[in-house]
């Protein structure tokens, strides 16, 4: 569905993608786990068209990925960035029609309905300004922000930033049910555990490049993850 073929990106004199392959799969979750500054935010950034590549090719569904970011969205990809990132000053009913604003006008009313039956709490607050919720019901509201679009694959960062155990775990139900709808994921994490434990397959990115792949069980079991990246 999503291929990505060799890709690098720099930052002035910081290589800080090199030669990167990615494969998503249609209807699956995809992980990319490594530490701060492994690139993985970069990866993201550079798939929904806001950093542009020295080298290498993005295809979605067989095709060359469009340069701007209004058309991959388009297209089908949704970005949900790190840090939610979502409109303060807005209520979280505007959020979300601002989520909607590439998709045919006849169907936002069903798409908001959609969202508030994933996301209840949003439905209740829905009047309230983005500002004043807390960080899992901001981290909600970005998600449920991206689901407006109608997208095919869903990129999200760092979801589980910040926030506290209990709504981690609700966070990760949600990205469950949302690859049960039939939306692909690429999901990007530093919680290793939580991310290898719900996809199908993933990726070890180190210093900018692929260290290993495999499935999240596949992973999850490996010594070399473990000790880098599960605490021993």
């Amino acid at each position: 569905m999503l291929n990505v073929e060799n890709l690098s990106v720099n930052y002035g004199h910081i290589e800080a993608l090199k030669n990167v392959s990615v494969n998503v799969k249609k209807g699956q979750i995809c992980s990319i786990i490594g530490a701060n500054g492994a690139g993985k935010s970069t990866l993201l950034k550079t798939i929904s068209g806001l950093v542009k590549p020295v080298s290498g090719t993005i295809y979605f569904e067989g095709k060359p990925l469009p340069k701007k970011a209004h058309k991959i969205v388009a297209e089908g990809i949704v970005h949900v960035p790190e840090g939610r990132k979502t409109f303060s000053g807005l209520t979280i009913e505007d959020n979300l029609l601002v989520g909607g604003t590439l998709t045919d006008k006849t169907r936002l009313t069903a798409n908001l309905e959609k969202q508030y039956q994933l996301f209840p709490i949003l439905k209740e607050r829905k009047n309230q300004f983005a500002g004043t919720l807390s960080g899992g019901e901001q981290q909600m509201l970005a998600v449920a922000r991206g689901l407006m679009s109608e997208p095919k694959i869903i990129l999200l960062d760092e979801p589980s930033m910040g926030l506290a155990p209990l709504i981690v775990n609700q966070i990760y139900n949600l990205i469950g049910q949302i690859r049960e709808s039939g939306i692909t994921v690429l999901l990007i994490e530093q919680n290793a555990k939580k991310a290898l434990s719900i996809c199908d397959y993933a990726y070890v990115l180190e210093n900018g490049k692929i260290k290993l792949s495999g499935t999240g069980k596949e992973l999850l079991a490996s010594d070399e993850v473990r000790k880098a990246y599960l605490g021993g």
